[in-house]
């Protein structure tokens, strides 16, 4: 076997909270594409991971309005290996976008000579399509910037560098970089990886899981130890809220039933974990291929839990997919209605049908899978009667059962299409999902939190040992919902805060 002589470099930015903002903000993903570009370049080269978050996520720091969550950025520059022959830039949101920036300018001073790669965050709606901040990339110290997936266009890029033959960077399509003549030069992004069963499992190994446990809280809502898990990539929809159409070309590309259940199965051997995470934001576009999911995983009689944490289409699944989904060990489904005006959902582009998700909500009620109902608020051209539609809609989904609400407020992340429609923001982490430079941002947040008190008030008259039982989860730190976990999240940092902040 030959020798591995290159160190490469993998960096995972901070995560990012806006100074009171709880709600939109400062919420843990675990590096799912940086797992698996590690575990891309593993048998050839040396890795130097470096996960600012994961590494110590009770450190936290100020920068301006902004609170970060892990080691200083001269803690990361000092951690960098010198002899490194690339360091690859995890861009994980766009809230994070005042570390990053900051980051690689730090980086690119105090090593000129090693290229920097900024990765795209692709699969999340909490990432940004990079080529529409590609400038201010290259301003801040890029060397190479990736779009779409990273796992085959990187491993290009540093085979590249390595040999310098700097010449065949255009035979690599999805990147751009700076010419030898400095003219910033973009190849479009034509192609997505077809088979995605061809890529190793996410080498969790080179990241921190016992302090992400430790944290108690993540995405998904946190009973125990666990891991995140992609897979699907891609939604065939496009709703213009959305940067995923524009990330990965409006496309959906699955993993088989037997390479996702091998993964579960590998994981829990490795890591000795028993809850999953699911990632892709609409994992049961193909019904006949979760079914098939939930079978092998009974079958292997994997004592698991696991959730829909990113969400899903819930039209495309029906009660007979609930049942399998719960036998296998689905106790949470996350989805998005986005509203409850037809109105406002024509102008999204987004296609819904509420009546038919109010009976999956009764079924999941029924045996046992806990929801949560997305929404987003302040969509250019929703008016007052829209915002009123909503509140009916919630109300019949709490009387059905569903068991958490999430009200955001539309910001425009760069790649989609609303992009450009709203201003007034400074930086690009201010586009939470609390976005309190808008003209209209006090309307929309009493109107969200005046909603949040009467789904409450709603479900302590429907329901009200669910929310007798998520008042002892909170105790018990055992989550089955976001909302319990949101709560512990907002004390927590608010005691890492207390107990010390350094502005930096």
């Amino acid at each position: 076997m030959k020798e591995k002589s290159n160190i490469i470099s993998l960096v995972n930015p901070n995560l990012v909270t806006q100074i009171g903002d709880s709600l939109g903000s400062g919420i843990p993903y675990m590096p799912l594409p940086l797992a698996y570009l590690a575990a891309c370049l593993i048998n050839k080269y040396n890795l130097n991971v470096i996960d600012a978050f994961g590494e110590d996520p009770f450190k936290v720091w100020q920068k301006e309005n902004f609170i970060a969550q892990g080691i200083t950025i001269s803690e990361v520059v000092k951690r960098i290996n010198p002899s490194s022959r690339c360091i690859i830039i995890y861009y994980s949101s766009v809230m994070a976008s005042i570390i990053i920036d900051e980051m690689m300018n730090s980086l690119k001073a105090e090593y000129p000579q090693i290229p920097i790669i900024i990765i795209e965050n692709s699969q999340a709606v909490i990432g940004c399509s990079l080529k529409h901040i590609i400038d201010k990339l290259f301003a801040c110290g890029a060397d190479y910037v990736v779009f779409g997936e990273c796992e085959e266009r990187v491993p290009n890029i540093i085979d590249i560098i390595i040999k310098s033959d700097l010449n065949k960077l255009d035979l690599i399509d999805g990147i751009a970089y700076k010419a030898q003549n400095g003219m910033l030069k973009i190849l479009p992004q034509k192609k997505n990886i077809a088979n995605l069963d061809r890529l190793p499992f996410p080498a969790w190994e080179y990241f921190a899981l016992d302090k992400y446990w430790k944290l108690r809280y993540a995405h998904g809502p946190m009973e125990g130890e666990y891991l995140a898990i992609m897979t699907s990539r891609g939604c065939p929809y496009s709703c213009n809220f959305c940067v995923i159409p524009s990330t990965n070309q409006k496309k959906w590309r699955a993993r088989s039933y037997k390479n996702v259940v091998d993964e579960l199965e590998y994981m829990v051997n490795k890591f000795n974990v028993k809850e999953f995470h699911w990632e892709d934001v609409n994992p049961t576009v193909n019904e006949e291929r979760i079914i098939e999911i939930c079978k092998l995983i009974i079958d292997r009689e994997l004592k698991i839990k696991w959730k829909l944490a990113s969400g899903s289409k819930i039209e495309t699944m029906r009660l007979e997919t609930l049942e399998w989904m719960k036998k296998a060990g689905c106790n949470y489904i996350s989805f998005s209605p986005e509203s409850g005006s037809k109105h406002v959902l024509k102008l999204m582009n987004k296609p819904f049908d509420h009546d038919y998700a109010l009976d999956m909500v009764r079924h999941m009620n029924r045996i046992g899978i806990k929801s949560q109902a997305c929404f987003v608020l302040g969509y250019p051209g929703e008016e007052e009667n829209d915002l009123k539609q909503t509140e009916i809609y919630i109300k019949k989904l709490t009387k059905a059962g569903v068991d958490e609400i999430a009200l955001f407020i539309m910001t425009p992340i760069p790649g989609t299409e609303t992009f450009g429609q709203i201003s007034g923001y400074k930086n690009f982490s201010e586009l939470t999902f609390s976005p309190a430079w808008r003209d209209d941002f006090e309307i929309l947040s009493t109107f969200r939190m005046r909603l949040y008190k009467k789904f409450l008030l709603w479900k302590i008259i429907y329901h009200p040992f669910k929310v007798f039982r998520q008042m002892i989860n909170l105790l018990r730190r055992r989550f089955e919902s976001k909302a319990e976990m949101n709560i512990y999240r907002a004390l927590r940092l608010k005691y890492m805060v207390a107990r010390g902040t350094n502005k930096c």
